[in-house]
């Protein structure tokens, strides 16, 4: 038997030969990319699921206990609070008012007018604020009635983690009064002095609270706002700002916060009508408010073919990249406003 000795390739079979390589080097890249892509998309989708629901429970569960004031939160109106503080009438300071917001009216412009503690916010995103006590809620052990009344030490037990400086209100159920914990231990000690003053601000216009509270609660009281502004990486983000503190960012990729209040006109305890923050002529009207939160991925260039359009508030938006978008949506009555 004879065989017959390999000559070589030819130039045709050469190239048949690059061509399929090239075809199937293609296909490999192609697939690689595909994946790669769909990787991404996943990520940011996940990534916008969990921040989303993230902040809709931070702002959920502030929204709640609007209006809380312990136990006395049915039988004490706002205004009746004895708010002992210098200037009791200042934005992060004026508890009558426990819920506030603003709406964003135009380029960089809310209505009603945002106070100076709102920095830097995303312009066309509103501003909500909330003024209610934290947990946890401390037992009054003694309150001598003092001269004039109320103006005595209040005492509670040691290891409260009250601090020099703290807004609190205290409250038997029936009344209630805002001042500033004015001496250096307050945890320590147990005593919670409140006297007259403005060493830190804002002070004490009196130390006289009006009343004895033994056996009554105090908690401490904040001015809690929520807005979105940008972070140091340029990611518009959830921040919140709680009474004179540093502005705190929250979860990124929130990229607008819209609002609207639900108004209660007849007393049932139920809205009657939806209306915007500039809108609002009386807050303590206000029973629910309506959310949506416009979530958006860190990344850019993941929708494939062009802009992504979305529904917000019924309109359909086109923005002017390739990112993700979701937009989260919940209303929430507050609970403290309703019979």
């Amino acid at each position: 038997m004879s065989f017959k000795k390999q000559q070589g390739l030819s130039l045709i079979e050469l190239m048949i030969s690059l061509l399929l390589s090239l075809i199937v080097i293609a296909a490999v890249i192609q697939v690689f990319l595909s994946s790669r892509q769909m990787y991404r998309v996943q990520t940011a989708k996940a990534h916008i699921q969990e921040n989303g629901r993230y902040a809709m429970h931070v702002l959920s569960d502030k929204l709640l206990h609007v209006g809380y004031q312990g136990c006395g939160s049915f039988q004490i109106a706002d205004n009746e609070v004895n708010n002992t503080l210098n200037t009791p009438n200042d934005y992060l300071w004026n508890f009558t008012v426990p819920i506030q917001g603003a709406e964003a009216t135009g380029p960089n412009l809310w209505t009603p007018t945002l106070d100076a503690s709102i920095s830097n916010p995303v312009a066309g995103s509103d501003v909500i604020t909330v003024r209610t006590i934290n947990q946890p809620e401390i037992r009054v052990t003694q309150h001598p009635g003092g001269t004039p009344p109320g103006s005595a030490v209040i005492k509670v037990a040691s290891g409260n983690l009250l601090q020099q400086s703290d807004i609190v209100m205290v409250t038997d159920c029936e009344s209630a009064a805002i001042f500033q914990i004015t001496n250096a231990n307050p945890n320590t000690s147990g005593n919670l002095v409140h006297n007259e003053g403005n060493t830190t601000s804002p002070g004490n216009v009196t130390k006289a609270l009006g009343k004895n509270y033994t056996g009554g609660w105090i908690s401490r009281i904040l001015t809690t706002s929520f807005y979105v502004r940008n972070n140091a990486d340029g990611i518009p983000a959830l921040y919140m700002k709680q009474g004179s503190n540093s502005v705190e960012e929250l979860v990124s990729g929130v990229e607008s916060l819209q609002l609207e209040y639900g108004i209660d006109n007849d007393g049932d305890g139920s809205a009657d009508t939806y209306r915007s923050a500039n809108a609002v002529a009386d807050w303590s009207q206000v029973v629910s408010i309506a959310i949506d939160l416009v979530m958006v991925s860190e990344e850019n260039n993941l929708t494939v073919d062009g802009p992504q359009d979305y529904l917000l508030d019924g309109n359909t938006i086109t923005p002017a990249d390739c990112r993700l978008r979701s937009v989260f949506s919940k209303t929430i009555t507050l609970r403290n406003r309703v019979p």
